[in-house]
């Protein structure tokens, strides 16, 4: 889903092309012009993170903390100045006819009056599947853009999938390509609660090449953004779930569970979507997630000097 790199290459490009969360919304009324404060914030952002040896500098700015199990990986972060809280959790769907990578993203509300906000969430960047592909991104670059769409399982934005036409390969014989990446998202514990995905990457930063500044929800909304007219067809796709005009009490949550995964075809997106988007699916699976791990490694036992 994404081009493998190396660690030292991988920290510095992860927070701008791996999974981002932007949320833009309101407090206290429904923004400045009806007494209510509005904002656009980026939680885990590198911008907002703490310098080690500069407290009272970062005095202001968001706590974040990381759990990690034997099967799955937490990290939080707490704004205080906003009164969110952001918790994202990770593992990998045990247990099925499927394979995902699935993430949940859990915002809650930790201020003292009502947060009205919209989000998008998931990855900056989605590449295909098909042929030789690590090679193709390293060395063909924008060329291979030409070979890659994202195509649609309905008439909604709900199921996108991300493939390429062919098989980029200087050969005689042209293979057409079937399989493909996906990226289903819902809210959790709401049926039929799949959500819209934010595919064109323009739409999200603009003219910004670099996905450093979402400069087109800045220019516009991520209500208007859904609704604009999106082009996936020769050129790097995002996969952003879309969560529009969310009302949260203070201490009220919600979550958006993720999953992103590989599939033969694109007709077998809507069966999926309609397994995995079940009332209490993510939830089941992310417990026997780590009841495998316990079971495997019950065998074991380590001692170590602290």
């Amino acid at each position: 889903m994404l081009e493998f790199s190396s660690a030292n290459k991988a920290y510095q490009q992860t927070p701008y092309l791996g999974f981002r969360t932007f949320l833009q919304g309101s407090r206290g009324g429904h923004g400045d012009e009806k007494g209510g404060s509005s904002f656009l914030m980026e939680p885990f952002s590198p911008a907002t993170a703490k310098v080690e040896g500069l407290d009272e500098e970062d005095s202001g700015k968001p706590t974040r903390t990381m759990y990690v199990g034997t099967n799955e990986m937490e990290i939080v972060e707490e704004d205080d100045v906003h009164g969110v809280t952001t918790s994202v959790t990770y593992f990998v769907l045990p247990e099925d006819t499927i394979a995902s990578l699935v993430r949940r993203t859990t915002i809650t509300n930790t201020g003292d009056d009502s947060l009205t906000f919209s989000a998008l969430d998931g990855l900056a960047r989605m590449e295909p599947t098909g042929g030789k592909l690590q090679w193709s991104l390293k060395n063909m670059g924008r060329t291979l853009e030409g070979w890659m769409g994202v195509y649609h399982a309905d008439d909604t934005l709900n199921l996108p999938f991300y493939r390429m036409s062919t098989e980029a390969s200087d050969d005689a014989s042209v293979k057409i390509e079937k399989a493909g990446h996906y990226a289903i998202s819902f809210v959790e514990g709401k049926k039929d609660g799949i959500l819209p995905i934010v595919y064109d990457t323009e739409k999200v930063f603009g003219f910004s090449s670099t996905l450093q500044e979402p400069n087109g929800i800045r220019a516009s909304s991520i209500e208007d953004i859904v609704d604009m007219p999106q082009y996936g067809d020769a050129k790097t796709s995002s996969a952003f779930a879309a969560l529009r005009k969310v009302k949260l009490a203070p201490g009220e949550s919600i979550t958006v569970t993720s999953f992103y995964g590989e599939a033969d075809a694109v007709e077998k997106l809507p069966e999926i979507a309609k397994k995995i988007s079940s009332v209490g699916y993510s939830e089941k699976k992310l417990d026997r997630a780590r009841e495998l791990m316990l079971e495997l490694t019950s065998s074991v036992e380590t001692h170590t000097a602290n």
